[in-house]
């Protein structure tokens, strides 16, 4: 319970902070035409000019009224989009020159209009909200009658089915909810003075719709939607600052509609339920595998798209049963009240129960409300070449045509079998039919099937007379037999749709999940996205990303972008919905686009909102008049599939980059302290050297003498080491290391490095083992000599005096790749297991203080990076024996050349 309330608290703390931002949307609702909605309108946005507000009026219709024009003065106008439309000139409100002068405020009258053909939305409620995201506070008009939820409601008052609606979401939204009211008698007297439409309409609206008992219930309508509206912010408000204590789990509506008859009344009447008792609601449809026309999808997709601006969740089911697949669903998701249509009666069929009814039978905790449509329902019409009112008129071609094959062969086989038997061919026929097209016609069948047996296979024959006993129980065994086995095989034909519709969606992600694993590359992503698409839904599948604010698709177009195509586009990704074909927005497109979109909880996003990563355009075939809501289903998993990948790649791209951020920091401060102590030192000694000559020449002795030129030559040898490591080093890190390879021998290599080690340490003695007749190496003798010093050096440094370095060549490999192993061993103190992969690392040292023996940490990588640049690789061990270290060496020697 506690829980409840804290959500109930954040839910409604970010309904305030989502309307603070953007443009502040007022709306005037009035009961009817010609209550004053525009004038109130005018009115209040002339106070708010006389305020220092910057005011202009987007588009307000005056239908002909004096006192509305002379309102308009004062105000500056925005001019009106000109559309040619049939051959004629008609003006249209201009979103893109509103967008363009952005004013504080802006009058658009009118909010349930629809625009005109070539608009970029298909609503002008749809205008209004892109104007309230770029910070436009607007003021707009609008009649309870256009309200979605109440559409049929006003049907039932009115008698006047209002085709242009505006979503209860976008009412909602709105920050204040204006009731404009005038009384209805003097609404009349307004009408007839001429005052609301021109005399000519005036007549035909007072007959239908300016009646008294109307305009009444309409203005109730009005007042109880206003009502509504102030509960509700009153509600989160309380919400927002914990004021409410009597919180409690909230109750659940689930509203289960069909595509075999016009189900939106439904929806609009759950809206209507939620809002009164402030619960969630789900829209549900379930999928049994039944034959779905183009209409049937049009209408599924029709009212899903209704629940959804209204605010439902949509869902789809797939099972054999409506009931099997509604009940486990809702006790899934705790629901306890459930609206249903009151469907249609079968008087053939008397066995079967009403869903309704069975839903009261199940025994769970459920209030069941059914209502059924005052007007009869709109029929799911089909055409005519595919169908008819019982099915599918190839259907019942078939069965005849499978009908006569059976006779034919019962009657070829009728000296051979007995009835019984014969039996068996027609029933087969039955199933056959019920598997490939359905119950009615596999029921069509069975009774032709009968007459055909009737007709052919009983004396007397070719009549329909019946001379036996034995003959007229056959004819009945066979017709039960098909009217059971029928409508059987049509229901397992029906699960084996299901089934292979459900197999194929989970294999295609299985191998799409199965195909992410393995990729680490956005590009990559997105065209094994697209790819995948494309085979799912068999049509062209295209990802548009944005890499350095320039567009790329993937895979590329074969033909550039129209323009409406590119506004298309634009418009998806900066309002994150979808657009194009099949949408109310820029729907002259043959595109479709839907945004890809990823949680700014996961990217650099400092807006509090979605990221827009790619924008995925499709092109469906032109036959196809709807998306269907799997089709969305499937495009959305695989999306998120998709973009789960994505942020994977950024998670392993950030930490790679802040890793390496740490390391080039790690570097930096290493190679300061590096600098400043490694070239301080000797030349400290240096400087304190040739100061002590210069100063105390002639009393210095030879021997003194001699000692101070020794230490200047050899801290200035050590500098040049140092510096000379400093250049390798520059050169491994910016690959420029060239290699001069040439034939070499190891002797000599280690011979050469052995000279330069005795310079600098000549009481150290080399140990040096080699096998007999080791081949020419192929490599850049200088290098690799530098790589090996820097072992020995090393060696050197740690080693105990007296204590001789050791080193081993040998030959190992197999005869077609052969490797030169070099072994140095010491014993010194030796590295510890765990550091023996990091003193490779670079200005890594393993002893602290003085132990460091003037090691800078460089060698080591230095040498790495050498013997790798051949090829080969060094690594750390133990000694074989005692203490120590031992560094192994391993380079390739050339692969022998086969001769023809």
């Amino acid at each position: 319970m506690a829980t409840d309330a804290r959500s109930q608290q954040a839910d409604a703390l970010l309904k305030n902070l989502q309307q603070r931002q953007g443009g502040q949307l007022k709306i005037f609702l009035g009961g009817a035409p010609g209550v004053g909605k525009t004038c109130a309108m005018l009115n209040a946005a002339r106070e708010r000019q006389q305020q220092g507000c910057q005011v202009m009026v987007g588009l307000v219709e005056t239908h002909g009224r004096a006192d509305t024009e002379a309102l308009l003065q004062g105000f500056t106008l925005l001019p009106r989009r000109v559309i040619d439309y049939q051959g004629q000139q008609l003006t249209e409100f201009d979103l893109d020159a509103a967008l363009a002068a952005k004013p504080q405020l802006l009058l658009v009258d009118e909010l349930a209009h629809s625009n005109m053909p070539g608009s970029r939305h298909k609503r002008r409620y749809q205008d209004i909200a892109e104007l309230l995201a770029a910070g436009i506070d607007v003021y707009t008009t609008v009649n309870v009658q256009h309200i979605a939820s109440l559409n049929d409601l006003a049907l039932q008052v009115s008698g006047i089915r209002v085709s242009e609606t505006v979503p209860d979401q976008f009412i909602d939204a709105a920050q204040q909810l204006v009731f404009v009211d005038l009384a209805p008698n003097h609404l009349l007297e307004r009408l007839q003075q001429g005052k609301v439409y021109l005399a000519d309409y005036a007549a035909t609206a007072a007959q239908q719709f300016f009646q008294l008992e109307t305009l009444t219930a309409l203005r109730e309508m009005a007042m109880k939607r206003v009502m509504s509206h102030v509960d509700a912010a009153l509600k989160t408000e309380q919400d927002s600052k914990a004021k409410r204590s009597d919180y409690r789990i909230q109750d659940k509506l689930l509203v289960l509609i069909s595509n075999q008859r016009d189900h939106e009344y439904l929806i609009r009447i759950g809206r209507r339920v939620a809002e009164k008792r402030q619960m969630p609601w789900l829209v549900v449809w379930v999928d049994t595998g039944k034959l779905q026309y183009q209409s049937m999808q049009q209408r599924l997709q029709s009212a899903f798209a209704l629940a959804r601006e209204l605010g439902a969740q949509t869902d789809i089911l797939r099972g054999p049963s409506t009931l099997q697949m509604v009940l486990p669903y809702i006790v899934e998701h705790r629901i306890n009240s459930v609206l249903v249509g009151a469907g249609t009666r079968r008087p053939w069929q008397p066995w079967r129960k009403p869903l309704y009814q069975q839903l009261i039978n199940s025994g769970l905790p459920l209030e069941v409300s059914v209502y059924r449509a005052d007007s009869t329902p709109t029929p799911v019409t089909t055409p005519a070449s595919s169908s008819g009112t019982f099915g599918q008129t190839a259907g019942y071609g078939f069965g005849v045509l499978v009908t006569a094959l059976a006779s034919l062969l019962a009657v070829g086989l009728h000296r051979f079998l007995d009835s019984g038997n014969l039996v068996l061919i027609f029933v087969l026929a039955v199933v056959v039919c019920g598997l490939k097209y359905g119950a009615r016609p596999a029921i069509f069948t069975a009774l032709l099937s009968f007459f055909s047996f009737n007709f052919f296979l009983t004396e007397p024959y070719f009549t329909f007379n019946v001379n036996k006993n034995d003959d007229v129980a056959t004819l009945l065994f066979m017709l039960v037999i098909g009217m059971v086995c029928g409508p059987a095989a049509s229901r397992i034909r029906r699960q084996l749709l299901l089934l292979k519709t459900a197999n194929r969606d989970s294999e295609l992600q299985r191998d799409f999940a199965r195909q992410l694993t393995v990729i680490h590359q956005t590009d990559t992503l997105w065209e094994t996205l697209a790819t995948q698409l494309k085979q799912a839904l068999r049509c062209d599948v295209h990802l548009v990303i944005w890499h350095e604010q320039q567009q790329h698709q993937m895979p590329e177009l074969p033909h550039p972008l129209l323009a409406i195509d590119q506004a298309m586009i634009d418009w998806c990704r900066r309002h994150q919905q979808m657009a194009g074909r099949f949408s109310d927005t820029l729907n002259a497109s043959r595109w479709t686009a839907l945004p890809l979109l990823v949680n700014a909880q996961t990217t650099n996003s400092h807006q509090g909102k979605a990221q827009t990563i790619a924008v995925i355009i499709l092109q469906l075939p032109e036959r196809q008049q709807v998306l269907r809501p799997d089709e969305l289903d499937l495009i959305t998993s695989l999306s998120q599939q998709a973009v789960s990948v994505w942020q994977r790649i950024e998670l392993n791209s950030a930490l790679e980059s802040s890793k390496l951020k740490a390391e080039m920091e790690q570097l930096r401060s290493a190679l300061l302290s590096s600098v400043s102590h490694d070239l301080r030192s000797p030349l400290a000694a240096m400087m304190g050297s040739a100061e002590s000559l210069q100063v105390l020449d002639r009393q210095l002795s030879d021997e003194d003498r001699k000692e101070l030129l020794d230490t200047i030559m050899l801290e200035s040898q050590r500098l040049d080491r140092y510096i000379q490591n400093l250049l390798d080093m520059t050169r491994l890190g910016h690959g420029t290391l060239k290699l001069q390879r040439d034939w070499v021998s190891v002797d000599d290599i280690i011979g050469s490095a052995r000279q330069r080690l005795k310079r600098f340490f000549p009481q150290v003695e080399l140990d040096y083992q080699t096998e007999p007749e080791m081949p020419l190496l192929y490599a850049h003798a200088a290098l690799l000599e530098q790589g090996l010093f820097n072992i020995l050096e090393n060696a050197a440094k740690y080693s105990p005096d007296g204590e001789a370095i050791k080193v081993w060549v040998s030959k190992v490999g197999s005869p077609s790749q052969t490797i030169c192993r070099i072994e140095i061993e010491d014993s010194g103190p030796g590295i510890p297991e765990p550091l023996r992969e990091k003193v490779f690392d670079m200005f890594y040292v393993v002893a602290d203080g003085d132990s460091k023996r003037h090691n800078t940490g460089m060698g080591l990588a230095i040498c790495r990076g050498m013997i790798g640049a051949h090829g080969g690789t060094v690594k750390a061990e133990a000694a074989k024996s005692g203490s120590g270290s031992r560094f192994v060496v391993e380079l390739p020697f050339p692969k022998p050349s086969t001769g023809d």
